[in-house]
């Protein structure tokens, strides 16, 4: 009779155990990468496209925000470590916690990066960010003009319509000793370049810098003004 109670109480003793032992356990969720529309101007990338790539001027990068990447039900952000597996032409520079990704320079390409997000578990996540490198083109390389004359010209570029309204264009540099003014003025949305000859004949030059805060990117380009 005695071990007949004691073999079931036995039983029930390691199955409680068990219970207890597996209450205790502590589980470890993997980290997850967020995906999500990116924007043209969004000048801190907090998440990966879910479609489509990632657009970046040539010579410039795109600044991602990677706590804002990364969810962990179970580790902190600041605990997450990260690898990044560049395609072609494509280089990341890690600071603090901003990767900044952009095409090798004066290339233009469609490539992609690897994110790689690791949890203090070794638990980890990845997805393929693919980029599409574009350009800044400016349409206008040369003007002729005559002595002591006045000309508006609007200046073209070949850009992503969404990031024109937010370049930066600075003054441009000119040699008074040819231009009695040379300056850039807004009209209707549009930059136009504003020309005043003076009574010299000849040729000489225009230097504009245009830059690019989202993609932080400067350009620089030269126009011939010849006058005749």
């Amino acid at each position: 009779m005695v071990k007949r109670v004691l073999s079931p109480l036995a039983g029930l003793l390691v199955a409680v155990v068990l219970v207890t032992c597996a209450c205790r356990s502590e589980l470890n969720f993997p980290p997850r990468l967020v995906v999500a529309p990116v924007s043209d101007t969004s000048q801190l990338i907090g998440a990966l496209p879910y479609s489509g790539a990632v657009y970046v001027s040539k010579n410039g990068y795109r600044a991602f925000d990677l706590d804002a990447i990364v969810t962990d039900e179970d580790d902190a952000d600041s605990t997450i470590s990260w690898s990044f597996s560049p395609g072609p032409d494509i280089e990341v520079r890690l600071q603090g916690d901003t990767a900044r990704i952009g095409p090798v320079p004066n290339r233009v390409c469609s490539s992609y990066v690897v994110f790689t997000a690791t949890d203090p578990g070794g638990l980890n996540t990845s997805r393929t960010c693919p980029f599409v490198v574009f350009e800044f083109r400016m349409m206008l390389d040369s003007m002729v003009m005559t002595p002591n004359s006045v000309a508006d010209t609007v200046l073209e570029c070949d850009y992503r319509p969404t990031l024109k309204s937010g370049l930066i264009w600075d003054q441009p540099v000119f040699d008074s000793a040819w231009l009695l003014e040379c300056s850039l003025v807004d009209e209707s949305g549009a930059k136009v370049l504003r020309l005043e000859t003076s009574d010299s004949v000849g040729t000489t030059g225009i230097y504009l810098r245009v830059s690019d805060p989202v993609n932080n990117a400067d350009f620089h380009h030269s126009i011939q003004v010849t006058v005749r």
